[in-house]
């Protein structure tokens, strides 16, 4: 931004125009007390004379305006800002068990439709720290908490369903999620659990790893995916190639209640289409606020000098002209 250090000097700008009436008025006055003897001499160079007429009362009014400026101190400032931000480190743990391949959330599969409003979550808050972490018949840190948001991103869309896993061990998944905010000094530290199915396998159960996260201050929002009752499942055929056939999945709300309330999130939510699962994750952002404060300060610098490198630029222009183009006349 610019800046006038002296602004009440800007009255002086009144000079300018006053300045030009005066040479302007003395201009006339002079036109008429020329001596009568030297009128062939002013016919003589009246042509060339009057293209310049007004040339050297405008340079000298260039001249005044550049040196008012400069008195006034127009600075040029460039502004600095001192964050002190209190953000939040949260940790996507995301089922990639094979039931995420189930297609209620059409046109997408359970997974890409979870996938997808992670993301929108992520860059929504570009002053926290994401994990994330994928979770089946075992757990695995896909990205450890950073700010480097394009990594993350570029993690989750990687992130695919493990077609192999017959199991899912949610609380495996929890247990690596904590452990990548244990040593986490963020003001706060949550967990966005998302899942489809019910945790039979691992070595930690899900209660367990809740419990170990609320000692650690830790907080877990566990989100369950899917419709209850039957739903399309996607299944490769040898002669037909993929085809849907109904299939039940178990979705464990019960544990995943009992999880938000050991860590002090009150319930869990289900999300049986793509858009309340969009206004979960809205719902969770609305609670978990990143809070900081923003301190500007400027780095000025004087632009006077170059003022005045004009005006005496001016100056010369006018010395130069005065002796080539306009030279005195002979007495």
């Amino acid at each position: 931004m610019i800046q006038i250090y002296s602004p009440w000097l800007s009255l002086l700008l009144l000079l300018v125009p006053l300045y030009l009436l005066w040479e302007l008025l003395q201009r006339e006055k002079r036109r008429f007390r020329l001596p009568f003897n030297r009128f062939h001499i002013l016919r003589k160079i009246a042509p060339r004379k009057s293209y310049w007429r007004f040339l050297f009362p405008t340079l000298r009014a260039l001249i005044l305006l550049v040196l008012i400026l400069a008195i006034m101190r127009p600075r040029w400032g460039e502004d600095i800002r001192d964050l002190k931000n209190k953000g939040v480190d949260i940790v996507i743990a995301m089922d990639i068990s094979g039931s995420m391949l189930a297609v209620d959330f059409r046109p997408d599969n359970r997974l890409v439709a979870a996938k997808k409003v992670a993301k929108a979550f992520i860059e929504k808050r570009p002053d926290d720290r994401f994990g994330l972490v994928g979770f089946s018949e075992y757990a695995i840190t896909q990205c450890p908490v950073t700010f480097d948001h394009k990594s993350v991103l570029d993690q989750l869309d990687k992130l695919e369903v493990n077609e192999e896993a017959s199991a899912t061990a949610i609380g495996m998944g929890l247990a690596k999620a904590v452990a990548r905010l244990q040593n986490s000094v963020a003001k706060s530290k949550i967990i966005i659990l998302i899942t489809d199915g019910v945790s039979n396998t691992g070595e930690i159960d899900p209660i367990s790893a809740a419990e170990m996260a609320a000692k650690l201050g830790i907080k877990v929002y566990p989100v369950g995916v899917g419709s209850t009752g039957y739903v399309d499942f996607p299944v490769k055929d040898p002669f037909f190639g993929i085809r849907y056939q109904k299939v039940l999945i178990e979705l464990d709300m019960e544990s995943l209640d009992r999880i938000a309330g050991i860590t002090g999130t009150g319930k869990a939510a289900l999300a049986s289409h793509s858009k309340q699962l969009t206004e979960i994750m809205d719902y969770i952002d609305r609670l978990e606020k990143t809070t900081f404060q923003s301190k500007v300060r400027y780095l000025w610098k004087e632009q006077f000098p170059l003022l005045l490198w004009i005006a005496f630029a001016l100056l010369l222009l006018e010395i130069l002209l005065r002796s080539l183009v306009n030279p005195m006349l002979p007495e």
